[in-house]
């Protein structure tokens, strides 16, 4: 590569500290022989920043910034041909450990540079994408809490993890219609999550998955009576063992459809970002969709 543009989240946690988020990534590809068109993560100038990036005709686009940055400036680049580097700079960087990408950033670009081209699947709920995982009940929530416990200590993050406590114990379980492929089951949950592509049988926060381009959504409904039920799955999902648990139900197919009689309107986490969806919710997996650079030898 001789010529790259990068997007960079000036609130990433791996950016703060040091030179400028900016010097410090021109010189880094510098130092590789590489040139580096940067440019700040402004959600409202988004789509004219990627557009005019990729005008410049680089090699690739780089993000720096968590999944849901990534999630982003994808989104702008579905597709097509100019494939995309992600540089693990957020909280989970799931997309970036499932495609093998080193978490250290300057570590990171020396891998990104050499690492070939794949093509990945993108799934869509109600038309808006996401790379990894959409979640729903009472997880968007809970996704929440963590947000703001970040950074946080002594008495601020025991009154989080109160209310995370209240939640668990509180939070009704809803009343799910969950279509696959026009197979239509019957639930009563707390926690769903949909996955572009299966989830292995890996260990939390979060599992990875083996492949981006089986071309398959994986559903995840856990069975639950009581808060101790969830706390046994979360215990299992820390030992990666969440697979087997006989309140994990698991559904495979390439469209989902969810609706409840209790909501017009649901809280829905997809790739870290929370919004408000119209409800029945419709999954749907558009098939390598998405040009990526990754060093793991199979996406």
């Amino acid at each position: 590569m001789e010529r790259v543009a990068v997007v960079y989240n000036d609130r990433s946690g791996a950016l703060l500290g040091g030179d400028p988020p900016a010097e410090r990534l021109v010189r880094r590809f510098g130092e590789s022989g590489v040139t580096a068109q940067v440019r700040a993560f402004a959600p409202e100038t988004l789509g004219a920043d990627v557009e005019e990036l990729l005008k410049g005709g680089p090699d690739a686009v780089f993000v720096a910034g968590g999944d849901g940055t990534v999630r982003a400036v994808a989104e702008r680049m579905l597709g097509g041909d100019v494939p995309l580097g992600v540089l693990p700079a957020g909280t989970m960087n799931v997309l970036a450990r499932d495609l093998g990408v080193p978490e250290d950033l300057d570590r990171a670009i020396g891998a990104l540079l050499a690492a070939p081209v794949r093509r990945i699947d993108v799934a869509t709920v109600n038309g808006v994408p996401f790379l990894c995982s959409s979640t729903l009940a009472m997880m968007p929530h809970l996704g929440r809490l963590r947000e703001h416990a970040r950074g946080r200590r002594g008495a601020g993050t025991v009154r989080l993890l109160g209310r995370g406590w209240r939640l668990l114990r509180r939070y009704p379980r809803l009343r799910l219609t969950i279509d696959v492929d026009g197979r239509v089951y019957e639930a009563r949950t707390r926690a769903v999550v949909i996955s572009c592509n299966p989830l292995d049988a890996g260990p939390a926060p979060m599992p990875g998955r083996q492949r981006l381009d089986a071309g398959t959504l994986a559903v995840y409904v856990t069975e639950d009576r009581t808060g101790w039920d969830l706390l046994r799955v979360a215990g299992k999902l820390v030992r990666g063992t969440w697979q087997r648990d006989p309140g994990v139900h698991t559904y495979i197919g390439e469209t989902v459809r969810v609706k409840t009689p209790a909501l017009a309107m649901m809280s829905v986490m997809s790739d870290g970002e929370t919004a408000q969806l119209t409800v029945p919710l419709h999954y749907e997996l558009r098939r390598r969709a998405l040009a990526v650079l990754a060093p793991r030898d199979r996406p």
